[in-house]
């Protein structure tokens, strides 16, 4: 028997017999669990922290397992979060209102533990799923905000090369790609601007010193003539 290997199981039962069979069973399949005596402390528990799947009875006091799901499918800034409603319900119209709750999965009652290991092996498939879909979503927008970063036309002087960034305010090119890309920045001298800028540099002050040493040979012959 393979346990899932994700399941943060929230269990909502008020009928205790019950609800510790099904502590029994989900432990045995080697996930974490908590478990709530009514619909009532079964929110409270989602409110303070998120389940990967919540295992509920349809039937509780104060909250129902139908109410209790449509508040949890309403967290729309939680995780995806696997419910399975338990119930011995099986007319086409309550399985209805049940999906349009949002239900994930049903089981009926008694609970039968292999049952209950195929309805949370095919949780973890969702919820695994889920995950992926978020995390490309977000890898998709991290992609987008960088594009959207540099995207556009760049008011540049065609003299200095500064940027526009106002009315009357211009900034430098290199400061203004520092302060939009997340990137660092080296300096190095390309083969264009190493013939057109350095090379004359460099021939510049060979000559200079060389005029340098040429003055000084001078100057030394005329010291040892006087």
């Amino acid at each position: 028997m393979v346990a899932c290997s994700f399941v943060r199981v929230l269990i909502a039962e008020d009928e205790e017999i019950t609800r510790a069979k099904l502590e029994a069973l989900i432990d045995k399949l080697g996930h974490d669990w908590t478990s709530a005596e009514d619909g009532s402390n079964a929110w409270d528990l989602v409110l303070a922290e998120p389940f990967d799947a919540i295992v509920s009875d349809w039937m509780m006091p104060k909250i129902d397992g139908v109410e209790l799901c449509r508040r949890v499918k309403a967290m729309g800034e939680r995780p995806f979060c696997h419910v399975l409603l338990v119930t011995s319900k099986g007319e086409s119209a309550d399985l209805v209102e049940g999906i349009m709750a949002g239900a994930d999965d049903f089981i009926a009652k008694p609970v039968d533990a292999d049952v209950l290991r195929a309805r949370l092996h095919a949780a973890e498939r969702m919820v695994n799923l889920e995950r992926t879909l978020a995390k490309r979503i977000r890898q998709l927008e991290a992609a987008r905000t960088e594009v959207q970063t540099l995207r556009g036309l760049l008011p540049v002087c065609m003299y200095c090369k500064n940027v526009r960034q106002g009315d009357d305010m211009w900034q430098d090119i290199l400061a203004y790609l520092q302060s939009n890309v997340d990137a660092g920045f080296s300096h190095g001298i390309c083969p264009d601007c190493y013939d057109a800028r350095v090379k004359p540099m460099l021939a510049e002050r060979k000559a200079e010193i060389a005029a340098e040493e040429a003055a000084e040979t001078d100057n030394n012959s005329e010291d040892e003539r006087n």
